[in-house]
């Protein structure tokens, strides 16, 4: 009997921290990190400010546990999107086109991830560094497989991903920042033909 009402807490425990977090993405998004207050994000989640601290130390604790939400969230996408395909050249488009919807999907959320919080928390920085380089590495690996087939040129794979992956970077921070390019969906079909010609096709 103890056990089940041990399970029972945990279930419940574990949906008001989703409940929290679920708040937090609606209140982030609306306002920006810097100008939200836990008093903020406790009122939106319909807790007690004080409660708020059972289940995250600090804001930044919070922002991490979004940012490992998001990352699972893109990695997941990207995987489905991939499995689609077999040809390189299409699981390479298939997993820069998943992020770039998620973040037009995502786009205020997107801004503070990417925008706001590394200016302010530099830990937060070598979570970035770990997503950029997890599309680096699935980037490498389709270049990879084209370059054994004879598809593409003999060069420096993880270099080519690396310019791959970061021109991305750029264009999807530019328009976070200054809106620019106003399209991202458009922007991303030139994108890709300005790489696919950058490494050799």
């Amino acid at each position: 009997m103890a056990y089940r009402q041990t399970n029972r807490v945990k279930e419940k425990l574990d949906l008001r921290k989703k409940e929290i977090i679920k708040a937090a993405r609606e209140v982030f998004a609306e306002n920006s990190y810097q100008g939200t207050s836990i008093k903020a994000l406790a009122k939106k989640a319909k807790i007690a400010t004080g409660t708020f601290y059972l289940y995250f130390s600090n804001k930044d604790a919070l922002i991490n546990m979004i940012v490992d939400e998001m990352f699972q969230e893109l990695l997941k996408s990207i995987k489905n999107e991939r499995a689609k395909f077999t040809d390189g050249f299409d699981k390479l488009k298939a997993s820069m086109e998943a992020c770039i919807k998620l973040f037009i999907k995502e786009k205020n959320m997107a801004k503070i991830l990417l925008v706001q919080v590394p200016s302010v928390n530099n830990a937060f920085n070598a979570k970035l560094v770990e997503i950029e380089n997890e599309l680096i590495k699935l980037t490498k690996e389709d270049l990879d497989e084209l370059k054994s087939q004879g598809r593409l040129p003999g060069e420096d794979t993880l270099v080519s991903a690396m310019a791959f992956v970061g021109s991305f970077h750029q264009v999807i921070i530019n328009w976070l920042r200054e809106g620019k390019p106003e399209n991202l969906e458009e922007a991303f079909e030139t994108l890709m033909k300005y790489n696919i010609r950058g490494l050799g096709k």
